[in-house]
């Protein structure tokens, strides 16, 4: 059992839908994009460890590319432990039509003690399942920029269905990025939520804090310009 003292998250946003995720005496990376991707749309930098582990909702390259920056080998592909950092998945659509046209993509929870924290992978439509998975998390890393993933008005849906103390909007457009996304405040505008601006988000959050909004994450090289 992990005593209170040593119950924390950490959650960082690498870009598209990697995030670095830590804990006590663990980091995670989850969804690690390649330099290069889709044909060279993709143009993030790459993403530097070390890591414990790696976990990914699905195969896509822009979501399970390995790197040896990474600094571990180790997939984490059914539920299981990294240190304090306990790993659970659920398998989704990965579009409106149950997998048919895109497959599946997987949920991912991070959970230290109490604290809960849910990537949401490619999400393309949800229900119920998706709903209970994830309900009243500490953080949803939530995919919004539609076409492959929920658009705007379908995420605020389901942010408002789950609940989460904070929702982190990812897999948006972003100028390094040549895929057609909806932008970020897209979703913000739909879900209507009190909103934050930071590098990182701290799990459990500050005694005060109000009880669900959204948290918009930078980039660790936001201030780059596009190359």
């Amino acid at each position: 059992m992990i005593a209170s003292s040593e119950t924390w998250l950490r959650v960082e946003w690498l870009g598209h839908a990697a995030f670095a995720i830590a804990g006590p005496g663990a980091r995670v990376v989850l969804d690690p994009h390649r330099p290069g991707a889709l044909g060279g749309r993709f143009r993030l930098p790459a993403i530097a460890g070390p890591f414990d582990a790696i976990a990914c909702s699905h195969g896509h390259e822009d979501h399970a590319a390995w790197t040896p920056a990474l600094g571990t080998t180790r997939w984490i592909e059914r539920d299981d432990a990294v240190g304090a950092l306990q790993l659970r998945f659920l398998a989704a659509a990965h579009d409106d039509c149950g997998g048919r046209r895109m497959g599946l993509s997987r949920l991912i929870e991070i959970r230290c003690g109490s604290l809960r924290v849910v990537h949401s992978g490619d999400l393309g439509s949800f229900g119920r399942r998706e709903i209970d998975f994830a309900a009243g998390c500490d953080a949803l890393l939530l995919a919004c920029g539609g076409h492959y993933t929920l658009g705007a008005d379908a995420a605020a849906a389901f942010a408002r269905a789950v609940q989460p103390r904070r929702v982190v909007p990812m897999h948006c457009a972003d100028p390094l990025i040549d895929l057609a996304l909806e932008p970020a405040e897209a979703f913000c505008a739909a879900l209507g939520w009190q909103e934050s601006v930071d590098t990182a988000l701290t799990l459990p959050l500050p005694l005060g804090a109000p009880p669900s909004a959204i948290a918009r994450l930078t980039r660790p090289d936001a201030t780059r310009e596009p190359q």
